[in-house]
C-alpha cells in the first residue's frame, strides 16, 4: 500500500467534505439517528465474508512465494487495458463532478444526504400553531356534518345503511383471497435478496449475470402479477384489484432499488479491491503496466480510484465524520468493511425484511429511526384510517355508483355521437364534486394516514411523504410534492440512472420518466376497467406541455394564475378520466 503522505494527499478531500453531511440526531427527543446494524455478526465473520467475496476473481491473488500469479499475467494481457479504461472514464466523470462541488467528491447517490423530516405537514407543530389551522379543522367538521346529513336521510327515509349497499359489498368481498394474493406478491420479491446473497457468497457476479437475472425477473414479476390480478381476482372486486396493483408497483420499486443500489456498491467494492491489489503489485514490480500508462500516472489513477471508492462506501454508510479520525483512511477494504462500512454486511435476511417494512421505495444502508412507538399517535392514525375509508365508501355509494350504473346502461344503447357527447358532458359535471372529495380523501388516507402509521410501527423517523402540493404553481412542482416516496425512486432509478447508464440528455431522461409513470398509471386503469384506452396515459404525458407553459414568459410571476390552473386540473382531471373510461 502507498505511504501515509501519498494516501492522505489523495484522500484529503474525504475528510473535508462540506457540502455532504451524514445524518445527524434529530432535534426531537423522541427520535434518534441510529439504524440497528444490518449485520450483527462479529468482525471475524465480516472479514470472512469479504474474503469469500474477493476470492472469486482469483486472477488477483498472489502466490505465497511472491511470484506473480499467472492469472494476473492473463489479466494484464487480455483485460487490463479495458479495466483501466473503465477506471479512467469513471475518474474523469468524478473529477468533473468534484469541480462543480468545489473540489469535493460527489456521490452517485447523493439523495441520501437530506436531513430527515420529523413530522408530516399536518402533524407538524408549525402547522398546528399557524393562523390557518382553523381552516383545517373547519374542513373536517364541515365534511362530517355533510356526511352525517346524508347518512341520516338514507337511514330514516330509505331505511338503508352504508353497510347494506353494493359498494360496501364489493369492498368486503374476497378479503381473504386479496390478502393471500398480496402475501404471495410480497414473498416473491425476496428473489432480489437471493440474488444479492449469491453475489455476497461469490457464486455470481452482479455485473456479469446478477443484473440480467434481476432485470428479467422484474419483467416476469410485473407481467405475471398484473395478469393474475386482472383475470383471477373476482371480476367485480375492482377495489381489491386497485389495491393489489398499486402495492405491486410499490413492491417492484422496493425490489429494484434494493437490487441495483447494492449492485452499484458491488462495483465500488470491486473497484476498490482491484485498485488496492494492483497498486500493491505495482509497487512490488509484480504487475505489468497497461499500454500507454506510465508508472506515476497509473499510481495516481489508482490512488484516485481508492479515494473515491472509500469516500462512497463511507458516505453511503453515513460515516464521513469517521474519515477525519486517525488511520481510518489508510485502512484497506478488508478492514474498512469489517470495522466501519455497512456493506456488504447489510446483505442478510433481517436487513431486507426491515427495509420492506419501511414506508420508502429507495434503499439505503442507514435509515433514521425513532426510539419508541408513540401508541397514542398510532391509535389516532388508525382511527383516521377507518374514518377516511368510511367517508370514501359513503361518497362512492351515494354519488359515484349511481353514475356508474347510468354509464353502464348507456353503453347498451345505440346512441348517436351527439347524444353520447351530451351524456358525457352532463355525467362529467355530476362526477366532478364527488371525485374531488375522493381525490382529497385518497391523498389523506395514503400519504398522511397509512404511511405515517406504517412509519410509526416500524420506527421509521423520516416522515417526508408529501409537500404543500395544494400551493403548486406548475405541474413539475406538483409531481415533486404530491408523492415524495415515488418521486425519489423515479429521480434516482429512472431519471439519474438513464442519464448515467444510457448517456442521454436531461430532456430525454425527463421524457423517459414521464413515459414510465404514464404507463404505470394506465396499467392501473386497465385493472379497473379491463380495457386499454390510453386516456390516462395521454393526460399524464400532457403534463409536459403544461410544465413548459408554466415556465414561459407569459406565466412568469403569475403565481395565482398558476395555482388556479393547477387546481382546475386537480378538480376536473380525475372526473374527466373516469368519465371517458365509462362512456367511451
Amino acid at each position: 500500500m502507498p505511504n501515509r503522505s501519498d494516501t492522505l494527499s489523495n484522500l484529503d478531500r474525504i475528510s473535508h467534505i462540506t457540502d455532504v453531511h451524514p445524518r445527524k440526531p434529530l432535534a426531537d427527543n423522541d427520535y434518534e439517528d441510529q439504524l440497528e446494524t444490518a449485520s450483527e455478526v462479529s468482525l471475524d465473520e465480516e472479514l470472512t465474508k469479504i474474503k469469500i467475496l474477493t476470492s472469486v476473481p482469483s486472477q488477483l491473488r498472489s502466490r505465497p512465494n511472491g511470484v506473480v500469479d499467472n492469472g494476473l499475467k492473463q489479466l494484464d494481457n487480455l483485460q487490463l487495458e479495458r479495466i483501466f479504461a473503465s477506471i479512467l472514464v469513471k475518474n474523469n466523470v468524478r473529477e468533473q463532478r468534484a469541480k462543480r462541488a468545489e473540489g469535493n467528491f460527489k456521490s452517485n447517490f447523493a439523495d441520501i444526504t437530506s436531513k430527515p423530516v420529523v413530522h408530516s405537514i399536518f402533524d407538524a407543530p408549525y402547522f398546528k400553531n399557524s393562523e390557518f389551522y382553523g381552516f383545517y379543522i373547519l374542513f373536517w367538521l364541515g365534511t362530517g356534518f355533510l356526511f352525517l346529513q346524508d347518512i341520516l336521510h338514507n337511514y330514516f327515509h330509505a331505511e338503508t345503511t352504508i353497510f347494506s349497499g353494493p359498494v360496501f359489498a364489493i369492498f368486503s368481498t374476497g378479503l381473504i383471497k386479496i390478502a393471500f394474493t398480496d402475501l404471495m406478491m410480497y414473498l416473491t420479491i425476496y428473489f432480489a435478496y437471493f440474488i444479492q446473497y449469491l453475489c455476497s457468497q461469490g457464486w455470481i457476479q452482479w455485473y456479469t449475470s446478477g443484473w440480467i437475472l434481476q432485470s428479467v425477473y422484474e419483467g416476469l414479476y410485473t407481467v405475471f402479477w398484473i395478469l393474475f390480478v386482472s383475470n383471477s381476482v373476482m371480476k367485480d372486486q375492482w377495489i381489491g384489484r386497485v389495491f393489489l396493483v398499486l402495492h405491486l408497483f410499490v413492491l417492484l420499486m422496493k425490489m429494484h432499488s434494493y437490487a441495483f443500489y447494492n449492485g452499484y456498491l458491488w462495483s465500488i467494492l470491486r473497484e476498490l479491491q482491484f485498485s488496492e491489489k494492483y497498486l500493491t503489485r505495482l509497487q512490488n514490480r509484480e504487475a505489468e503496466l497497461p499500454d500507454g500508462y506510465s508508472v506515476e500516472y497509473t499510481r495516481k489513477l489508482l490512488l484516485s480510484s481508492i479515494a473515491f471508492s472509500k469516500f462512497e462506501l463511507l458516505h453511503q454508510s453515513g460515516l464521513l465524520e469517521q474519515a477525519k479520525e486517525k488511520n481510518v483512511l489508510e485502512k484497506d477494504s478488508y478492514v474498512l468493511c469489517g470495522e466501519l462500512v455497512k456493506f456488504p454486511g447489510n446483505v442478510n435476511i433481517k436487513n431486507f425484511f426491515n427495509y420492506t417494512m419501511y414506508p420508502t421505495t429507495v434503499y439505503e444502508l442507514v435509515y433514521p429511526r425513532t426510539k419508541k412507538i408513540r401508541w397514542k399517535y398510532l391509535f389516532e392514525k388508525l382511527c383516521a384510517l377507518f374514518g377516511v375509508i368510511f367517508l370514501m365508501l359513503v361518497v362512492a355509494e351515494h354519488s359515484i355508483y349511481p353514475l356508474v350504473q347510468k354509464c353502464n346502461d348507456m353503453r347498451t344503447k345505440n346512441l348517436s355521437s351527439y347524444d353520447k357527447a351530451v351524456f358525457f358532458l352532463l355525467t362529467l359535471f355530476d362526477m366532478i364534486p364527488p371525485f374531488m372529495m375522493e381525490y382529497l380523501f385518497v391523498f389523506h388516507l395514503i400519504w398522511d394516514t397509512i404511511l405515517n402509521a406504517v412509519a410509526e410501527v416500524s420506527q421509521f423517523a423520516d416522515r417526508d411523504f408529501y409537500g404543500p402540493w395544494w400551493s403548486c404553481t406548475d405541474w413539475s412542482e406538483y409531481s415533486r410534492l404530491w408523492n415524495k416516496p415515488v418521486h425519489r425512486f423515479l429521480l434516482r432509478h429512472v431519471y439519474h440512472s438513464s442519464i448515467s447508464a444510457l448517456n442521454v440528455s436531461k430532456l430525454w431522461a425527463t421524457l423517459l420518466t414521464f413515459t414510465i409513470s404514464s404507463i404505470v398509471h394506465e396499467l392501473v386503469m386497465y385493472t379497473i376497467f379491463g380495457r386499454l384506452r390510453g386516456y390516462l396515459f395521454y393526460f399524464q404525458m400532457g403534463q409536459i406541455p403544461l410544465v413548459l407553459l408554466s415556465r414561459s414568459r407569459f406565466m412568469r410571476g403569475k403565481k395565482v394564475l398558476g395555482n388556479v390552473i393547477c387546481w382546475f386540473g386537480f378538480v376536473s382531471g380525475p372526473a374527466i378520466i373516469c368519465t371517458l373510461y365509462l362512456v367511451y
